[in-house]
Formats: C-alpha cells, structure tokens, sequence
C-alpha cells in the first residue's frame, strides 16, 4: 500500500471513530434523560417551529416561571461579566442605584464616579452626551447611560436636596475596591495610581473618638490574592487600624448584599472570635439533607486585640453579610460583639432587620460558555440557625440593637464606644 492512500485510509477511520464517538455519547446522554426532560425539550422543540405567540426571550419567561428570584440563567457574554465583575474588573460610571429609582445608592469604589466626588443620595435628573439629553423616568436615563461607550464622556445633573450639581464623567474600564477606612485623620481608600492600587487619603471625613477605627467593607468580591482582592484590602485596613492604636472597630456591613463563600471563609478569620480547632462558619443543607460545612480560615483576629466590634446594618446587608454577623454572635463569649441596625420604612412604621437571605447558590456552567446560577441549599449559623425570609433581629440576641430614632453609625458612636 503506497504511503499516500495510507495516510488518506488512516484519516478517514480517525474522522468515522470521531463522529462515532460524538453520536454516541449524544444519544446515550439522550438515554439517560428523564420522562420529564424528554417532555420539555419536546416541548421546546414544537414552541419554536409552530407556537403563534412564540417569544425570542423564551428563557427569560421560563427564568421567570420555574427559578427563584436568586436562580437566573446567563448568557455566554453576561456570564463572562459576571466573572470579570466578581474578580473586582468593570467598566461603565460606577454609580448604583436603588432598584428602579434615580435615587444613588452607592458609588462604587475606585470608579469614574468616585473620583469625580459624586455622592450617594442624590438623585440623577439628566445625562447628556453629543448633544443628546435623556431625563425622566428610571428606564430612559439608565438606558442611555448604559449606551454611552467606554471612552466617552457624559454629563450628570444630580438633585441634592434641591441643590443641583453637574458632573463630567468618563465612562471607563475601572478596578473596583471594597474597603473604606475612617481614623482621626481622615478616610482612606485604594485607589488607582497608574497600573497599581495604593492605601490613599481621599477624604477629611474622620472619625474623631479616640481609640475608635470605622471600616466600610462593601460586598465579599474580589477574588484576587493581592491589593486587588477585598481579603487583603481588609487585612491592610486593620493593620492600619492596630497602627494607629485603636482596639474598638465599627465594622459597617450596610448596603454589604454579600458575595462568595470562599472569601468570607477568609474574611472571617480577621474578626471571629477564635477558638481551638476547625470553627464552623455557616453549615449548608441541600434538597436531599447533605449537609456541608464551610470554616473560619486564616484565624488572624487576635492579633488586632479588639475591645469592642461594633457591625452596623440594614435592610440591604445580606448572604454572606448575614453569615458573618451570625459567626460575630455565636462565638462572642468575651460580649465585645454588638450588632446596630438601622431602621426602614415598611407599611408606614419603621422596622429593623437585615435583608433575610440564608440560601445558597452555586452556577453552573453550559458547553456554549451559557451558565446557570441555582439556589441549591439552605444556610446555617454555628448555632443551628437559618435567618432566611427573617433577617437578623433584636429578637434573636441581646446584642442585636435597633438604632432608635438615629443613623446606626451615630448610635454607635454615642452609645458603644
């Protein structure tokens, strides 16, 4: 046999192998689909050929039908986001808003916004860019913030309780940070200076007390082991803090919707009360009643001889946040914890609780780079506790304070500390 119908032999019977290969590992995965599965890809399959009021968003409305409100499916580009957004890497203003209201709720860190001293609480009236002006309601600003491209430049009014500032931002590629620290100085924060993040001065805002350092840790992202990752951005904090001579912390965890476990896992060795041994942070219990425990790591919180912790919280300070205040309380045999919340209007009266999410999700990736994140079990404190649909009250501990009638930062400072 001459060497070239050789070759051509060989690559064909590689090529048939291959494609045997493919069909049979998909029509046994077929097999292995149930009576149930085998009904919806039918179903889906007719939807698309013949249904008169076929949808193109069809996942969005099964999303909507089937998932809880934390379960959603990403596409393979929000996906992607979604990772960039979790290891701290955006791009756009760096402003939050309430859900579907003009009202900032936070500037993120290190963003265009917050290097323009743009501020939380107001409220955007218009943007503008080349000439084009959008105002009104949530939907049309928002939309056309979002269309403005990396690079571009546009122009914010904000209403500040009647007073109306404008503001030039850049819209940009940006590393988000999460910590915030207040000493008898000033505030710091890490910030940009060319391709690296430094620990800055950025603000006069103080705290004046004596022997009292206030951190503002604001979501468990970050997943990066160096100044760009959140555990080391708190660890830089609180090394500052000890250098500086302070022993009381107000730790303020409002607005903190939560993050990834592993961090916390980290995050909690800096504050938790230590023991001997492994310490269950949080305990998780899937649908069939397996049960996982995740451990405080990096046991670091003796080193900073903390007097008094003081967690401030709200409405908004969930998951992971909730799972820490848990941890605070359960080990705090020495009674330094005190947990402060701040109050919010509900059905005309003002209540005080956190947000009340003790579920977990974990996502789970497709072939097509597609994802599905899904709420897979419950959550646990050491204690045995689940606060899911409660929150974190006065109710369940002695160190749980509603801050009557003032800011929780307030009432800690005049009362705690």
């Amino acid at each position: 046999m001459n060497k070239i119908l050789k070759n051509i032999l060989i690559g064909t019977c590689v090529a048939i192998i291959t494609a045997g290969v493919f069909f049979i590992g998909f029509f046994t995965r077929e097999w292995t689909f149930s009576d149930t599965q085998r009904a919806v890809i039918n179903l889906l399959d007719k939807y698309e050929k013949y249904y008169f009021y076929k949808d193109d968003d069809v996942l969005d409305l099964i999303e909507d039908a089937i998932l809880d409100k934390y379960s959603r499916y990403y596409t393979k580009t929000e996906y992607a986001n979604s990772k960039n957004v979790a290891r701290g890497e955006n791009n756009g203003t760096g402003l939050v808003f309430y859900k579907d209201s003009l009202q900032i709720a936070k500037i993120a860190l290190n963003s265009p916004c917050f290097h323009q001293g743009v501020k939380a609480g107001g409220t955007v009236i218009s943007a503008s860019f080349n000439g084009n002006t959008a105002s009104g309601n949530y939907d049309e600003i928002t939309n056309f913030i979002d269309s403005v491209g990396v690079g571009n430049t546009l122009e914010l009014a904000i209403d500040y309780g009647g007073e109306i500032k404008t503001f030039s931002i850049k819209n940009q590629n940006y590393n988000e940070t999460y910590v915030v620290y207040k000493n008898s100085v000033g505030s710091y924060a890490f910030t940009s200076s060319g391709d690296n993040l430094e620990f800055n001065l950025f603000s006069q805002d103080k705290i004046s007390k004596s022997g009292v350092g206030y951190i503002k840790y604001t979501s468990f992202n970050g997943k990066k082991d160096n100044e760009y990752g959140s555990y080391t951005q708190l660890k830089r904090a609180l090394d500052k803090f000890k250098q500086d001579g302070n022993k009381k912390l107000i730790f303020d965890l409002r607005g903190n919707g939560g993050g990834y476990l592993d961090i916390l896992s980290k995050i909690s060795g800096l504050l938790v009360e230590e023991r001997s041994g492994k310490q269950v942070l949080a305990s998780v219990k899937d649908r069939d009643g397996n049960v996982k425990n995740y451990y405080v790591e990096n046991k670091l919180s003796s080193n900073y001889n903390f007097e008094k912790i003081i967690v401030l919280a709200d409405i908004n300070t969930a998951s992971a946040s909730e799972i820490i205040l848990g941890a605070l309380i359960d080990y705090d045999s020495q009674n330094k914890v005190s947990i402060v919340l701040d109050g919010y209007q509900s059905n005309g009266k003002i209540e005080y609780r956190t947000y009340g999410k003790g579920i977990m999700q974990n996502t789970y990736r497709n072939f097509d780079g597609s994802a599905v994140k899904l709420t897979v079990a419950k959550v646990y404190w050491p204690s045995g506790r689940c606060i899911h649909g409660t929150g974190v009250t006065s109710d369940i501990s002695s160190k749980v304070i509603n801050a009557e009638n003032k800011s929780a930062l307030n009432y800690a400072l005049e009362n705690l500390v």
